[in-house]
């Protein structure tokens, strides 16, 4: 006989499907509306274009004329990764491969700094080159002192997006892009040692539970937060929804922080990031220690906030992929904890967060935290999975003794 489900784990269960329906309909609206929005900075790369068609190649023609009898060239949208995330530049070529105007569609970048390499003429150095051409800081490309990282960012999107049009469009033969060296570095060292570290210590034959779980706090919060200022962040999964997948190679911290929250979460069904090393979870509970921190909502007030939390958590991921922007809405505090970046409001929910963590343990992580709701998801996921396979094991099982007698 089927195991009999429970009310509140079939209307979790079926919320979670709804969830991903919305989800899936709100990032196909996004992904049509973030075409919509292109269109001006299309204009301001090819001024002489009146009309845009996306083609299957994922760039765009540009014609003379609405009617498409006058092919005048493609306008491709590229990316390189500048000093404050990604820079998305929309590079228009003549239809010899060269470049014949550009347009920064959207940058993360420090204003001061962008500002002074878009008066120093970056973007006009950029246009009259070739896609075959190296596209390389201080060879073809002229630098900005102070702003290495921003340039940088244009001439490798400049160079994708000329590629881009030359190979898929104008039929060129393209050298493939070079691949990256790996970039094992010290943080990615030290969150590895962390997830082994957080797996020996929540094994049953260890000992010293508590006392390790400590020692890996710690180290979590004044290592990954206050050193490197690496949290897991929204901003990161979102990335990741929309298809925003960094360069493996240079980014190893990013995938092994997820990579491990979700095997180990899908395996033993506990998160040991969270627990265990998040910095912000960690200050939380060391204010705990000082106010006490062990005081509990009635039970409806608890079951109320944490909806609340799922709620929020959702509308978050969907304005993001809506937007296509994994950080605009991004209410995370961490920045403000951290490193003392936020606007007003980071700051006062930031002081509202650490004196109710006081007295209420891991205010955050219980109650506000998007996070939560995902590893959340994951867990529900992980034990439908293991439902489904138990019962058609045991399905197959019945038949098979049927069949004997």
């Amino acid at each position: 006989m089927p195991r009999k489900l429970a009310t509140s784990q079939k209307w979790d269960r079926i919320l979670a499907v709804a969830a991903l329906i919305i989800l899936s309909g709100v990032w196909v609206a996004g992904t049509f509306r973030a075409q919509e929005d292109l269109e001006p900075f299309l204009k301001q790369a090819l001024p002489e274009a009146d009309h845009f068609t996306l083609g299957d190649s994922g760039n765009f023609a540009a014609w003379k004329d609405i009617d498409e009898k006058e092919l005048i060239g493609y306008v491709a949208v590229d990316s390189g990764y500048g000093y404050g995330g990604d820079l998305h530049l929309a590079v228009a070529l003549t239809l010899d491969g060269s470049i014949e105007g550009l347009a920064v569609v959207d940058h993360k970048e420090t204003v001061a700094f962008f500002g002074r390499v878009l008066r120093r003429g970056v973007l006009d150095g950029l246009k009259g080159k070739n896609f075959s051409d190296p596209f390389v800081l201080d060879q073809d490309v002229d630098s900005v002192t102070g702003a290495t990282y921003s340039v940088k960012a244009l001439a490798d999107a400049a160079r994708k997006a000329s590629r881009s049009v030359a190979s898929r469009n104008l039929g060129y033969t393209v050298a493939p892009e070079p691949t990256p060296k790996i970039r094992f570095g010290f943080s990615a060292a030290v969150l590895s040692g962390l997830f082994l570290f957080g797996i020996i210590g929540r094994s049953r034959r260890f000992r010293y539970k508590k006392t390790a779980r400590w020692i890996s706090m710690l180290a979590g919060l004044f290592i990954l937060g206050f050193v490197f200022n690496k949290p897991l962040t929204m901003v990161l999964v979102n990335r990741m929804l929309l298809g925003f997948f960094p360069q493996w190679q240079l980014h190893l911290y990013s995938y092994i922080l997820l990579a491990g929250i979700l095997f180990i979460t899908f395996v033993d069904n506990k998160n040991p990031y969270c627990e265990w090393f998040c910095p912000f979870g960690s200050a939380q509970e060391c204010l705990a220690v000082i106010g006490g921190g062990k005081k509990r909502l009635p039970k409806n007030v608890h079951i109320a906030l944490r909806w609340f939390q799922r709620v929020l958590a959702l509308g978050a991921i969907l304005v993001a992929l809506f937007y296509r922007n994994p950080s605009i809405s991004s209410y995370e505090v961490f920045g403000a904890f951290f490193h003392l970046i936020g606007n007003n409001f980071h700051f006062v929910l930031l002081g509202v967060v650490l004196v109710a963590a006081l007295f209420i343990r891991r205010t955050w992580c219980s109650y506000l935290c998007p996070l939560r709701p995902v590893t959340d998801f994951i867990r529900l996921v992980r034990n439908w999975i293991r439902d489904v396979w138990s019962q058609a094991g045991k399905t197959l099982y019945y038949n098979k003794d049927v069949r004997d007698r």
